[in-house]
């Protein structure tokens, strides 16, 4: 990597002055627990940053990764949080059937956050476990009993999107935080995203009426969400991965023994970059196979984010290693990586399977 030199980067999708916040408010952010993300959430939602990709916005996926990958660069835990409420978006506004049209033009326009709990629905769909959440309708109403072990952005108004076993059929449901029967557990001291207002939620007779669920069937919504799922996790790791390499540029002293680690990594960037480009470009109009593999492309983008930060902790030395710098930021946003949902274990799983 020749000093000063430039590294390749995506057009900016997203307006400057509102990226600029955030990247302004990320130690902010870092160092609390319990910043709220809703205000942020509330203006990119209204900037139409979290809606890109959706029938009749006249944008892109391609637009919508974009988005995602600039904000974990400048803030990983508002770009999870992002993250979340866009799947949340994804699901309401494509599966959610006209009984849910208010509440998704809600989600849409950043009035109330989302959540997405669908780690046990990816897990039941690959054959792994049993849904943990069931519904009885014994006594006449529906009513949802079980426990989600981990969602994010369990806001006190949130609707949270998870999978439930009703009848002996998979299907996907919605529910309040509020609701009654729903006990949000908060889990803090996380080595990251410790702002992401993630948790465990216990479910006792939660009551759901008809419009309570998702018109999709369980394997259609599966098979149509899980691209986009991973698509929009791997514009997360782009935009980390970036951030490290960005901030390595033009090192200095012994740090230059590792320009051809840096150009190294920099070119895989650029070709994960693209493959992840024409994922979102398919999803657009999911005409033929799929360009590229989405679990592999999810593997590959993660390794690449962590060898990226630890690469950006060599060149800048000790005085990275304090737990308020930038650099450690990103090193332990990187180690949330291979335990996001699906975690990597699942990921590697999926493709031995499949080989």
């Amino acid at each position: 990597m020749a000093d000063g030199a430039a590294l390749a980067a995506e057009p900016c999708v997203l307006d400057g002055g509102l990226l600029a916040e955030v990247a302004g408010l990320a130690a902010a952010v870092d160092g609390d627990a319990e910043a709220d993300r809703r205000p942020t959430l509330a203006r990119l939602a209204g900037a139409g940053a979290l809606g890109l990709g959706l029938p009749g916005t006249g944008s892109s996926h391609v637009d919508q990764v974009g988005v995602l990958s600039e904000l974990a660069g400048a803030c990983m835990s508002t770009a999870f949080s992002a993250w979340a409420h866009r799947m949340t978006v994804e699901y309401l506004v494509r599966h959610g059937g006209p009984e849910l049209h208010t509440l998704a033009a809600a989600v849409l326009d950043g009035e109330v956050p989302g959540s997405t709990a669908l780690a046990a629905t990816f897990r039941a769909a690959a054959g792994l476990e049993n849904l943990p959440v069931t519904v009885d309708r014994s006594s006449g109403t529906a009513r949802a009993t079980g426990f989600v072990s981990w969602a994010s952005n369990l806001y006190d108004d949130a609707v949270v999107v998870v999978g439930v076993r009703d009848a002996g059929v998979n299907r996907l449901a919605m529910f309040r935080t509020t609701d009654p029967g729903v006990t949000v557990r908060p889990v803090t001291g996380l080595l990251a995203l410790d702002a992401s207002r993630s948790g465990s939620i216990v479910l006792d007779g939660v009551p759901l009426t008809a419009a309570s669920f998702l018109a999709e069937p369980f394997p259609s919504f599966v098979a149509s969400v899980r691209p986009t799922f991973l698509a929009f996790q791997s514009a997360l790791c782009v935009g980390l991965a970036q951030a490290s390499l960005d901030a390595s540029r033009s090192p200095t002293g012994v740090a230059r023994s590792l320009i051809p680690e840096l150009d190294e990594e920099t070119a895989t960037l650029a070709s994960l970059r693209a493959q992840l480009t024409d994922l979102a470009g398919w999803l657009d109009h999911r005409a033929g196979p799929v360009p590229v593999h989405p679990v592999r492309l999810r593997l590959d983008v993660a390794h690449l984010a962590r060898r990226a930060t630890q690469l950006e902790l060599a060149v800048k030395g000790g005085a990275a290693y304090t737990a308020s710098s930038p650099t450690a930021r990103r090193v332990r946003e990187a180690l949330f990586l291979p335990v996001q949902s699906p975690t990597e274990a699942q990921l590697q799983w999926e493709l031995r399977r499949s080989a």
